[in-house]
């Protein structure tokens, strides 16, 4: 009886230290899948490495909150979605660009306006990409009219936010 408790208060003491050392190994699992993920590194240098590098809404409203107008074209190098180039886009362009419907919205509830040159193909780029949530997050804060003018675009353009900046 008396091997049987000590075995238990063995394995009470050892538990902690096990899932730990799990916990550790899942954690550099996660590094070698996601080494750029937010959990590794320091925080974004700009809004717009805050929209592509997928560090989530809340990094990108850090930078609005701090005074950056969700109306004001940022510049984007990331390849990805400029095709090597360094250009000017705006923000809301970007977040549909990169797929994010957190950031989309929260640039929209912030002062994201559609009737902006910048912004008036919105619409039509959550349309070529195919993103639903997108497209109603849009129709939500009033840009349903702008797929009116989504007139096939040709262009050699790699990128699809590319084809859509005016």
């Amino acid at each position: 009886m008396r091997a049987t408790q000590t075995t238990f208060i063995a394995a009470l003491i050892a538990a902690p230290a096990l899932i730990a050392a799990l916990g550790l190994t899942a954690i550099e699992a996660y590094r070698m899948v996601s080494p750029s993920a937010p959990l590794f590194g320091g925080e974004p240098a700009s809004l717009a490495e805050a929209i592509t590098g997928g560090y989530g809404v809340e990094y990108a409203y850090r930078f609005i909150r701090s005074g950056q107008d969700p109306n004001e074209p940022i510049t984007v190098d990331n390849p990805e979605y400029t095709g090597g180039r360094s250009i000017k886009v705006s923000p809301l362009m970007l977040a549909i660009a990169a797929r994010d419907e957190n950031t989309t919205s929260m640039l929209l509830n912030f002062g994201a306006r559609f009737d902006l040159p910048q912004n008036r193909s919105a619409r039509c780029l959550a349309q070529e990409i195919g993103n639903q949530a997108i497209l109603g997050i849009i129709d939500r804060y009033g840009g349903a009219d702008l797929g009116r003018s989504c007139a096939e675009r040709p262009s050699a353009a790699v990128s699809p936010l590319l084809r859509w900046l005016d």
